[in-house]
């Protein structure tokens, strides 16, 4: 058998394969750097506007930073109870209050109000009411959360973390007002509230507000026509694993469609993973 012939035949054989690989490497750097000169000439904006997307501003690249973190959903009964012995008093809430899984619901029976033109200041005031809310001075007002419509309105408040609200069924305050001559009468709040709130891993840079816009974009998900009317970051629940509940930070973006539904799209912050309509998934063991 001549072994030299044979290593003649697999060095052409290797250097054939390598030359196939480079030549297929070199490909997709061209490609990689025409998509990159076209991203860099085409701007998200301008894509958006060839669709027909409106927008009201360019989307901005800030990075924020967020972290992945944890806590308990506040057991609310026990919560009055703890107040009730505080304040040395035998109901500290009003006798409309109910709660179910943790959420307490209080029909008000003392008149509270909120003026229109002031919601924000008005709000604010109320959940300061200490003999009204449970850690009402934990709450914010998120405008872009609240709804309005004729002869009915809610608004949201909820908790945050170093300045970023949390936005889910676990740390917010809805509540709902009627309309009272000139001003808007609280008629009823539900809440919920997290607990012993820590981070799980260190901080981290966040996907910015243009990259989930363009995630949205490059999947599909805003129709052409419709119209980005605004966007938030909040974090949201990703995970229960027991008692304890674990939170991204998460983009939310409302987009208009052209028969003038609201569709709310969300993007995790940290995988720039669209979340829209994901489900929460429960760990018992």
């Amino acid at each position: 058998m001549d072994y030299r012939k044979i290593e003649w035949i697999f060095l052409i054989a290797f250097l054939g394969l390598n030359l196939f690989l480079f030549s297929i490497y070199s490909e997709s750097q061209n490609e990689e750097s025409l998509i990159s000169r076209y991203n860099q000439t085409e701007s998200l904006e301008k894509r958006l506007a060839n669709d027909n997307i409106r927008v009201s501003r360019n989307f901005s690249t800030k990075k924020n930073e967020g972290y992945y973190l944890s806590g308990e959903q506040t057991d609310m009964s026990q919560a009055i109870d703890q107040a009730n012995e505080k304040a040395n008093v035998k109901q500290f809430l009003e006798s409309g209050v109910s709660i179910t899984e943790n959420t307490l619901t209080n029909n008000l029976r003392n008149d509270s109000y909120v003026n229109e033109e002031k919601i924000e200041e008005s709000l604010t005031e109320f959940l300061r009411k200490k003999d009204r809310v449970l850690f009402g001075d934990e709450y914010t007002y998120l405008k872009y959360f609240s709804s309005s419509n004729e002869g009915f309105q809610k608004l949201v408040a909820a908790q945050s973390f170093e300045g970023i609200p949390f936005y889910d069924e676990t740390a917010k305050i809805e509540v709902t007002l009627e309309p009272s001559g000139e001003l808007l009468k609280i008629s009823k709040y539900t809440q919920t509230h997290i607990e012993g709130i820590e981070t799980l891993r260190e901080k981290m840079d966040l996907y910015t507000e243009y990259d989930a816009v363009n995630t949205l974009y490059t999947n599909n998900r805003i129709p052409s026509g419709s119209k980005i009317k605004w966007s938030q970051l909040a974090y949201s629940r990703i995970l229960k694993v027991r008692e304890k509940n674990v939170y991204v930070p998460v983009w939310f973006i409302a987009i208009e469609t052209n028969e003038k539904a609201l569709q709310v799209e969300s993007v995790n912050a940290i995988s720039n993973t669209i979340t829209t309509n994901a489900i929460v998934p429960k760990i018992n063991q």
